[in-house]
């Protein structure tokens, strides 16, 4: 059935048609008298009242859809003028860019200009993080985010995360701004949705027409549902993937139905439970198809674009879809030109019904709404943006502000609504806070071994709560089992409303083991546990690093667990300052094409606060990467040092491992001085559906030393691999070897710098 409430009526049809007599007696009468009428789509039938009324149909399929670009070129060019328009998922974006007044070209412009995987990927550019999130990805955390609510589990609502969608679908249709009538756009159109609740059929023809196309397209299990007038809606073809009896209920006479659907897949290809699941949803998709397509005449046209192996994820290949689409339309030029109208009119036609896209736009005013549990305060959501009123902005520059706003980490959705006014344009951010939190569970795992019998592993459990205060307090413990293991607690409290300021207590228990090395040889291991107590003040500007200082207290215990070794002391007391400030514009941490990382710590040993020495000790890096083409180069420097006293042996610089002078074992070189340099570079081979692969190598330098730096006594080191950038972190298989003579294979499951 098709429901009605604000969605069309189907007994609406003979009040429609007699408005629609009304309307075209109204225009005649004015157009003899002189006036200019109302442009839309009506104007081209009243210039010609005995013209069939032409409906077209556009069906769901992913990028099998931009087959209907090439199908809109050949009706342009036999200057056939379409008075109404049904889409489907794909179809109801290719169908609302047209209806909007875009033309085929313009529509495959800005198609194939489109990054859809970055699209689909949904996050936003690392670059845009809040920074507290940002600093998540060097630990050994996996992507998957577990929300913790009313005492259970919850999962997001998709695999895909929407936000970038929302915001292109807003940018794409920024001309249509304050219509809210689908039956005012140059086409009259509707989108078709299914109600996720009850299974009916919604048609979607008033609201904004960005919402409406989102709405249509949401892949149940991908993209999580659009709630819209109450409903929470999916994607429309699991209903009705070519809407025939949509358009035909809008007045249509003639319809001109385009299926982009492919064939059910034969025994063979039915080989694993996905191709098993996908074949059950074509055959409920096929079945609702099957009924549409029997409702045509012998006046109506069917168009089936031949796409083969195409599939509905290759929209990279929309130039060459759309090519094929053409192709089938122009199979059917016979009896498509039968509807074809003069140069006069269809001139006519198009003038009325194109329209030209918003490039830019002035704000007239910005409003912040806010929707969620957490009280989130506003104006944080304002310190965010930089566009104010008065500004005059292009589209990136919107969307740029929808992802500083969203990569706060906060939110489901930042949508941008814009509505025209007097003075420019009204802006209205609306934020949606995560329906799975504020409360998330996220877990973690590293792997190492050196194929010679040493291993570890260890497991994190990551629990944050969020937004305890109205300044946006933050409550974060980490437990680690394995090596090492331990428990980590922090209270983040920001001073001010834009976070820019902060005090962060910290508290924490761990166990380590430390091996000990006679040149190459491993002559002993022993055991650190201890505690920390500190307090921290800072400085977080946004998404770009953070800088800390801070008093610590603590105590570590020693015990020799193997080997013959006389530990220097068995209980030491830790007190002093730190310092430490980052800054990190890497696009990925995993395996980075550009951007840098920075990072630096200074600690204070102080036996006037009752440390059991005074010393000084700071460590620093710096990374930077680089593509050239698909090849990809790190660059890295890595240094340390004491200074005013001597290091104690358990708080010694260490160096060692793979890509720090790869050929030695973990942290096997041990001393007062440290320096490390290396370039590392990597090219993707290949790519899976949970992550890609890499081939790569390094060549690295660096040494410790005990009295002073001495850049004679370098050691020279170097590794080829192959990595693979999984949900659970980067994979490593490598072996390394260093111009001592020694090498070492690695099997590295977590991060490397």
């Amino acid at each position: 059935m098709i429901t009605n409430e604000t969605f069309v009526r189907c007994d609406d049809v003979q009040n429609n048609i007699s408005l629609k007599m009304v309307i075209v007696f109204l225009f005649v009468f004015f157009a003899f008298a002189g006036w200019t009428s109302p442009c839309s789509a009506e104007s081209s039938a009243a210039e010609n009242p005995d013209r069939p009324k032409i409906g077209l149909v556009l069906g769901g399929g992913g990028a099998k859809g931009n087959a209907h670009i090439g199908v809109l070129r050949v009706l342009e060019e036999l200057k056939i003028p379409i008075d109404y328009i049904a889409g489907t998922s794909m179809g109801s974006i290719v169908g609302s860019l047209y209806a909007s007044g875009l033309s085929a070209d313009e529509i495959e412009t800005l198609i194939t200009s489109i990054d859809w995987a970055d699209v689909f990927a949904g996050k936003p550019e690392r670059k845009d993080i809040d920074f507290r999130r940002k600093r998540e990805d060097f630990e050994i955390l996996s992507g998957l985010t577990l929300g913790v609510k009313d005492g259970g589990i919850r999962l997001p609502k998709g695999l895909v995360k929407d936000q970038k969608v929302n915001v292109l679908f807003e940018v794409l249709m920024l001309h249509t701004a304050g219509i809210d009538d689908f039956d005012k756009l140059p086409i009259p159109f509707r989108a078709v949705a299914t109600d996720l609740e009850t299974g009916e059929i919604v048609v979607l023809k008033e609201g904004r027409l960005a919402d409406a196309a989102r709405a249509s397209m949401s892949v149940p299990g991908a993209f999580p549902p659009i709630e819209l007038n109450g409903r929470i809606l999916i994607d429309g073809g699991i209903v009705r993937n070519v809407p025939v009896d949509i358009v035909r209920h809008m007045g249509a006479d003639i319809v001109i139905c385009v299926d982009v659907g492919k064939p059910l897949k034969t025994r063979k290809d039915l080989e694993n439970p996905l191709a098993i699941m996908n074949q059950m949803i074509d055959i409920m998709m096929k079945k609702n198809v099957n009924k549409q397509v029997d409702t045509l005449g012998s006046n109506d046209i069917y168009i089936h674009p031949k796409l083969g192996e195409l599939g509905s994820g290759d929209f990279d290949k929309a130039i060459e879809i759309a090519m094929i689409g053409e192709k089938a339309a122009r199979e059917k030029l016979d009896a498509l030109s039968k509807y074809s109208v003069s140069d006069g009119e269809y001139a006519a036609f198009a003038k009325n019904y194109h329209r030209e896209q918003v490039k830019e736009v002035k704000i007239a005013s910005v409003k912040i709404e806010m929707e969620g549990e957490s009280g989130i305060s506003p104006e944080v959501v304002e310190s965010r943006l930089e566009v104010k009123e008065g500004d005059t902005v292009d589209l990136e520059d919107l969307e740029n502000n929808a992802a500083w706003v969203y990569g706060m980490g906060d939110f489901e959705r930042v949508d941008l609504n814009m509505k025209r006014s007097r003075d420019g344009y009204d802006l209205n951010v609306k934020a949606k806070e995560k329906e799975w939190g504020p409360n998330y569970l996220r877990f973690g795992m590293a792997l190492e071994s050196d194929f010679e019998g040493t291993s570890s592993y260890n497991i994190l459990v990551d629990y944050t709560r969020i937004w305890i205060n109205s300044l946006g307090a933050e409550w974060k413990t980490q437990v680690d089992i394995g090596s090492p293991s331990g428990i980590y607690s922090e209270f983040y409290q920001p001073l001010t409303v834009k976070r820019l300021f902060f005090v962060a207590p910290h508290i924490e228990w761990k166990q380590r083991p430390v091996a000990l090395y006679n040149d190459n040889d491993r002559i002993a291991e022993y055991r650190v546990s201890g505690y920390e107590l500190g307090l921290d003040i800072g400085i977080q500007p946004w998404m770009y690093g953070e800088a800390r200082l801070g008093l610590v207290f603590g105590r570590d215990e020693a015990s020799l667990k193997t080997g013959d070794f006389q530990l220097p002391g068995d209980k030491f007391d830790k007190r002093g300052i730190v310092f430490q400030a980052a800054v990190d514009q890497l696009d990925n941490v995993n395996f980075p094409n550009e951007g840098y990382f920075a990072t630096i710590k200074y600690f204070s040993s102080m036996e006037d606060l009752g440390a059991d020495a005074s010393y000084n000790k700071v460590e620093g890096s710096v990374l930077g990467a680089f593509t050239f083409k698909k090849q990809t180069v790190l660059a890295s420097v890595k240094a340390g040092s004491n200074f005013d006293g001597e290091l104690p042996f358990y708080d010694e610089l260490q160096l060692g491992g793979f890509l720090d002078l790869s050929g030695l074992q973990q942290n096997q070189l041990r001393g007062q001085y440290m320096a490390v340099g290396r370039v590392v570079s990597y090219h993707k081979v290949g790519t899976s559906f949970i992550g890609d692969f890499y081939l790569g190598g390094s060549l690295e330098s660096g040494n410790v030393w005990q009295e002073e730096f001495d850049f004679d006594d370098l050691q020279i080191a170097g590794s080829i691999f192959l990595g693979y950038d999984t949900i659970l972190g980067p994979l490593y298989l490598a072996l390394g070897y260093i111009d001592q003579g020694e090498s070492a294979g690695y099997f590295y499951l977590g991060r490397t710098f």
